[in-house]
């Protein structure tokens, strides 16, 4: 026995040591994976008590497993589930009913740790009458990808975290119960992919946290980040594609929210990609930098409420940098829509944006023709911005009554390495919410986005903006320190780039292909 130990132990030091033919020794120890508490070894879930009652989760679901999820879960106050890189998690959802919609009700701490070699996985299991999306389905509210089969991710008031790195999320929006939480929803109404929202009043620590990077969001109901309310956010080089039926915005952040949304592609959403909204005494700061937004804003028909980037009621932020092709509408710092009101635009900065439309008149029928920006907004072209949109007056209550010079469609072409612009913009190729299989939105040599950017270092008009009338933008600025950065349980922040969009040209930026 003392001897097979003694094999074992020279076995184990062979895998951990080698080499050089130089005689320096390079120590390589692989890192083992993080166990948080107990591993999870049943792959059915959630397990009973002896009075049928769903057991709550915590632990550790292990690399390399696939977990079926057949009811609701729940994380308990102080609890914590942990996923290591490489779990697939299987929902057996319909979307038909509360009670055949599973969700991840989240009271405590939900990490969702996958990585860029070995993502993680949450999706439906699918079955003749459960079918998944395909990619030949490009332009369809029938889609699949809009049925809502479970119910994602519900933290209640006293969740601590939900991060979400290098992880799928997909066929989310399935209808709340008579629980349905305190934002405004009925039951029957459906469920955001995620939704977290502290106490009101919540300060400091006592706010939650809501961390999103490198991760996908394929199919959602209606918004897939929704109406999140009182936390701090880092919502960074993530995918959101096909999210909302009829309506839904691929982010929407509510009053009380503070961080930083960037470097993201937001491509076929059915309202805005992206949008932040207070309340009456109730502010919003949320920075947008250095996203990509591509063909949103179609499946909503209702006026004045969907197009790219859109900031409602008592919000604001930094926005710049961002590329906007073929969508309804620029960037919308709102004086009124049809639910909001003003935005803060005193602690609004914003510049350096591209909008580029392929279609500058009319598309007949119901249908609202591409503008870069919509008039009588607060916003207005800005010297460092790339649109065709010409100011006008300002009228009484502050907005700009500018108008769309419609011959400039496709002037401002950022130049994708592989997507055209102008063929995409035809016929109807401006609704397909299906990224192209092999699509590129990196930028080629000679595109108007290089070097177009704010960022840190850069001079003059590329230098970090600084607005030292607005309180708010000078106490958070851009980004936001209000999160922890590194580590398994911080956020991994991205400053803005001298290039515009999710994909510089120094390679940094959102690491997806597609």
């Amino acid at each position: 026995m003392n001897y097979l130990k003694i094999c074992m132990a020279v076995l184990v030091s062979l895998t951990v040591f080698s080499c050089k033919k130089s005689g320096t020794e390079t120590v390589n120890i692989s890192t083992p994976l993080l166990v948080v508490g107990q591993s999870i070894s049943d792959t059915i879930l959630p397990k009973k008590d002896a009075s049928g009652h769903s057991i709550p989760l915590k632990g550790t679901m292990l690399a390399g497993k696939t977990y079926h999820i057949t009811g609701d879960v729940s994380v308990n106050a102080g609890d914590t589930l942990y996923l290591q890189p490489g779990v697939k998690v299987v929902v057996h959802g319909d979307g038909l009913s509360p009670e055949t919609s599973p969700t991840f009700y989240v009271n405590g701490t939900l990490v969702s740790n996958g990585t860029k070699e070995a993502p993680n996985w949450f999706t439906v299991f699918a079955t003749a009458s459960v079918p998944k999306s395909n990619p030949n389905i490009k332009d369809d509210v029938n889609d699949p990808a809009y049925k809502g089969y479970w119910g994602g991710f519900q933290c209640s008031p006293t969740a601590k975290l939900l991060l979400l790195r290098w992880t799928h999320v997909e066929y989310t929006g399935g209808p709340w119960g008579t629980n349905a939480v305190d934002y405004g929803a009925k039951a029957g109404d459906p469920r955001f992919s995620v939704y977290m929202s502290s106490p009101a009043g919540a300060t400091g620590s006592s706010m939650g946290k809501l961390i999103i990077e490198d991760s996908w969001f394929y199919g959602s109901k209606d918004d897939c980040i929704g109406k999140c309310q009182n936390i701090y956010v880092s919502i960074m080089r993530n995918t959101f594609s096909k999210c909302g039926g009829t309506g839904g915005e691929g982010v929407n952040l509510k009053d009380g929210v503070i961080g930083d949304v960037a470097y993201n592609l937001s491509f076929g959403i059915a309202t805005n990609g992206l949008k932040s909204a207070g309340d009456t005494g109730k502010p919003s700061l949320v920075n947008f930098y250095n996203n990509t937004l591509v063909n949103c804003g179609f499946r909503q028909t209702k006026a004045t409420r969907n197009g790219s980037i859109n900031t409602e009621t008592n919000a604001g932020g930094f926005i710049y940098n961002n590329i906007i092709v073929n969508c309804k509408a620029g960037l919308r710092i709102s004086y009124a829509s049809e639910k909001g009101k003003p935005s803060d635009t005193l602690n609004t900065s914003y510049g350096n944006n591209l909008t580029s439309i392929g279609r500058g008149t009319p598309m007949g029928g119901s249908e609202q023709y591409m503008v870069f920006i919509e008039a009588k907004q607060f916003t207005r072209k800005q010297a460092t911005d790339f649109n065709g949109y010409v100011n006008g007056s300002t009228l009484a209550n502050g907005t700009n009554d500018g108008t769309n010079t419609a011959s400039d469609s496709l002037k401002y072409d950022p130049l994708f390495k592989n997507y055209n612009v102008a063929a995409n913009s035809v016929a109807r190729n401006y609704r397909v919410a299906e990224i192209p299989a092999g699509a590129d939105f990196h930028l080629q040599a000679g595109s108007p986005a290089i070097g177009a950017g704010v960022y840190a270092g850069g001079s003059g008009k590329y230098s970090i903006p600084v607005k030292a009338s607005a309180p708010k933008l000078v106490q958070y600025g851009i980004p936001m320190k209000n999160l922890p950065v590194g580590g398994t349980y911080g956020a991994n922040i991205t400053p803005p780039n001298k290039d515009l969009g999710a994909f510089p040209t120094d390679g940094t930026g959102n690491q997806h292909r597609y």
